[in-house]
C-alpha cells in the first residue's frame, strides 16, 4: 500500500516471498481489503496457519513456532502475541540474543495481556484484539469472514473482525512465547491525524454493532474541542482559519469537494490597508498580518501562505507574539524557499528563519522542499501536493474545446513583466532552435506591454528587438483575466518554465489542468512538483543561457507524449483536492491538539 519500493523485491533463496500490491491507493490505507488479498493471495489448505504481523513489528525468533504449537492445542482460537513498544534508540543488527537485548529495551502494554513464555491465555477479552500480531487457522478466518473491507483508513477494523469471531463464537487466546517488538516511531496520543478516518470508521462500526469504537480516543478528541458528542454520535467540531490570503485561488481549492458542512471555515480576507492593490492580488497587503487584527480576530488557527514580503522579520516575530497570547496556533506553508520576485534573497532567507522554527506546523508542496527544510531548519514539513488552479467545469470545457491543432505542435514561453528569476533572450534563441526540429513546431512567445512598449515601466528594447525580428509567434497584451489565461494554456501543446531560480510553480499547476506539458529548470523544486521534463542552465561570460542539448531533448521528449483525456483529468484533481483537504483538516487539528496540550 503507497510502497512503490517493495514492487520489485525478490525473495531470498531460503525465504519464498510473495509481494501484492494495492495501486492508487489515497491517504486512507484500504488496510482491511490488503488483509484480505494478502490471504486471497496465498491460498491453501484449511489447515493451514495464517499469521499477520504489522509492517513495523519485528517478531522474535519464537513467534512463528509459537503460534504453530497454540494454533495445534488451540486450533479453532483466534490468536494474538503480545507487543512491546521499543524506545528511541538506535537499534544494533539483528544477530543471534537480539530478542534478549530488545526486550532489556521495552516494556510490555500496560492495558493488554502479557503472559508468561510458554503461557497461553484463554477467553480474553475481544475488545483487546489488536492487528499488530495475530494467527488464525484458514478454516477459521473463513468462517469469520476475513476484515470488513467497508472499513478504510485507520482505526475500528480490528475491533470489528474481533467482534465477527466473538460473534460466531471464536474465543481469543494470548500466547506468551509469539511475541514481537514495535519498532519505534513518532505518533501522537490522541491520533489526531487520523480523526477523519476515526469518525467514519467509528460511524460505520456503531451502525453494524449498536456502539461507537474507541471510546478512549474520542473523550480525549472531545476534551480538545475536537468533536462534538451528538445523540446520534460523533462528528468532526468545526475550526475556523484565518487563512492569510484567504481568497487566492490556492486556498479556495483546500476544501473539501463533499457537500456535507464544511468542517473547515476560512475567514474572508478583510479590506486590504491601500487602495491600489495589484492586478490578481486584490488581498494585497494582507491586513491579517497584524497584531491588532490578531488580537481580535475568532481564529482557531491561523495560516499563513502568501502576502509576507515587505514584512520585516520583527513584524513576523511580532504577529506570531500575538497568536501565542491569544493560544492560536501557527500554520506556514512554504511555497517559495527562494523569492521569485528578488535576485538578492537575504530578506526573504530572513522571513523564513522566523516563520519556519515558530510555526506550530509547517507544509511544503514537494519532497525536495522538504528535505532542504530539514537540511536548514532540521524541521520535518508535511508534504502535501498543489491542488487544482482553473475551475472543474472550465478545464472540462475547454479540455475538451480542440484548441489545440493537430497539425502543430505549439510551444509556449510567456515572458510576463520579466520578473528577476526570468531570462529572455538566451532561453528564446534555444527554444527557436529546438522546436524547428519537431514537425508543425512553433515557438509562441507572450510579453506584457509594461516591457515591450518603449514607453512601459519595464521596457527591454533589447528583448523587443530579438522578438521583432526572429520567426516566433509573438502575442504582446497586458494581464490575462484568468478566463484569457485558460484560454492560452489549453491551446498550447507544452509550455516551457523561463526560470533561473525560484521553488514551486502555480504555472505548472494549471497547465496540467489542460493537459498541457511542462518543461521546467532543474532548479528549486519543479521537477519534484511534476514536470513533464526538464532542461539545465549553464552560465558562461557573465550570461546565464539553458543547456542547448538538454532543451533539445526535453522538447523532443514532450513532443511525442499523448494527451490525457479530459475526464481522466477531472477525476484525478477532484481526487486530489478532497485528499488535500483532509490532510490540512488533520494538520489543523494537530496543531489545535499541540496548543491545548
Amino acid at each position: 500500500m503507497n510502497d512503490e519500493d517493495l514492487r520489485g523485491l525478490e525473495p531470498s533463496p531460503t525465504v519464498p516471498l510473495s509481494v501484492v500490491s494495492i495501486p492508487n491507493c489515497g491517504p486512507a490505507l484500504p488496510l482491511a481489503a490488503a488483509r484480505n488479498l494478502g490471504v486471497a493471495h496465498t491460498g491453501g489448505h484449511p489447515d493451514d496457519l495464517l499469521i499477520f504481523l504489522d509492517v513495523d513489528c519485528l517478531p522474535t525468533p519464537d513467534l512463528i513456532e509459537a503460534y504453530q504449537s497454540a494454533a495445534q492445542a488451540h486450533p479453532r482460537d483466534l490468536l494474538c502475541g503480545p507487543v512491546s513498544y521499543l524506545p528511541d534508540v538506535e537499534l544494533d543488527p539483528i544477530t543471534p540474543g537480539y530478542a534478549e537485548r530488545l526486550t532489556r529495551l521495552c516494556e510490555p502494554h500496560p492495558a493488554r495481556p502479557n503472559p508468561a513464555p510458554g503461557e497461553i491465555l484463554l477467553a480474553g477479552d475481544h475488545d483487546l484484539f489488536w492487528s499488530l500480531s495475530f494467527a488464525v487457522r484458514r478454516e477459521m478466518w473463513e468462517y469469520i469472514g476475513g476484515f470488513d473491507e467497508d472499513f478504510v483508513g485507520y482505526g475500528g477494523e480490528d475491533t470489528d473482525f474481533a467482534w465477527q469471531a466473538r460473534e460466531v463464537g471464536i474465543a481469543l487466546a494470548w500466547v506468551g512465547s509469539a511475541s514481537a517488538f514495535h519498532q519505534y516511531h513518532p505518533v501522537s496520543s490522541p491520533p489526531v491525524e487520523h480523526l477523519d478516518d476515526i469518525l467514519t470508521n467509528g460511524r460505520l462500526f456503531a451502525h453494524k454493532w449498536g456502539q461507537w469504537p474507541m471510546q478512549g480516543w474520542l473523550e480525549r478528541f472531545e476534551a480538545l474541542s475536537l468533536v462534538q458528542r451528538y445523540a446520534s454520535g460523533y462528528q468532526a467540531a468545526p475550526i475556523t482559519v484565518a487563512s492569510v490570503p484567504g481568497s487566492h485561488v490556492y486556498i479556495r481549492h483546500l476544501s473539501n469537494l463533499d457537500n456535507a458542512a464544511p468542517a473547515i471555515i476560512r475567514l474572508p480576507d478583510p479590506p486590504p490597508t491601500r487602495a491600489d492593490t495589484p492586478v490578481g492580488a486584490p488581498w494585497w497587503p494582507p491586513a491579517m498580518l497584524d497584531p491588532e487584527w490578531v488580537r481580535d480576530c475568532e481564529a482557531d488557527v491561523f495560516h499563513i501562505h502568501f502576502g509576507f514580503d515587505a514584512h520585516s522579520p520583527a513584524q513576523l516575530h511580532a504577529v506570531i507574539d500575538a497568536l501565542e497570547v491569544r493560544g492560536i496556533p501557527l500554520v506556514y506553508t512554504v511555497h517559495d524557499l527562494q523569492n521569485p520576485h528578488h535576485e538578492d534573497d537575504v530578506l526573504h532567507s530572513s522571513q523564513l528563519d522566523v516563520l519556519i522554527p515558530r510555526a506550530t506546523e509547517v507544509i511544503t508542496l514537494t519532497p525536495k522542499a522538504a528535505e532542504e527544510i530539514r537540511r536548514r531548519w532540521n524541521i520535518d514539513a508535511h508534504v502535501i501536493a498543489h491542488p487544482h488552479v482553473a475551475e472543474f467545469e472550465t478545464i472540462t470545457e475547454l479540455g475538451g474545446s480542440s484548441l489545440r491543432r493537430q497539425e502543430e505542435f505549439r510551444l509556449g514561453i510567456h515572458l510576463k513583466s520579466l520578473r528577476a528569476n526570468m531570462v529572455g533572450i538566451p532561453l528564446l534563441q534555444a527554444a527557436a532552435g529546438a522546436v524547428t526540429k519537431i514537425p508543425g513546431g512553433i515557438l509562441q512567445v507572450n510579453l506584457h506591454h509594461d516591457v515591450f512598449d518603449e514607453a512601459g515601466s519595464r521596457h527591454d528594447s533589447e528583448l523587443v528587438h530579438f522578438l521583432l525580428n526572429s520567426d516566433i509567434d509573438l502575442r504582446v497584451h497586458d494581464y490575462f483575466s484568468d478566463r484569457e489565461l485558460f484560454e492560452y494554456l489549453a491551446g498550447l501543446d507544452a509550455s516551457i518554465l523561463p526560470y533561473r531560480f525560484g521553488t514551486h510553480s502555480g504555472w505548472m499547476e494549471a497547465c496540467h489542468d489542460f493537459g498541457t506539458r511542462v518543461i521546467a529548470p532543474d532548479v528549486g523544486c519543479y521537477i519534484s512538483q511534476g514536470a513533464d521534463a526538464s532542461y539545465s542552465w549553464r552560465f558562461e561570460n557573465g550570461v546565464w543561457a539553458p543547456d542547448a542539448r538538454s532543451l533539445d531533448a526535453a522538447v523532443l521528449s514532450v513532443s511525442s507524449e499523448q494527451e490525457d483525456p479530459v475526464a481522466e483529468i477531472v477525476s484525478r484533481r477532484c481526487r486530489q483536492r478532497n485528499e488535500i483537504a483532509a490532510a490540512h483538516a488533520a494538520i489543523y487539528r494537530s496543531a489545535l491538539a499541540k496548543s491545548r496540550f
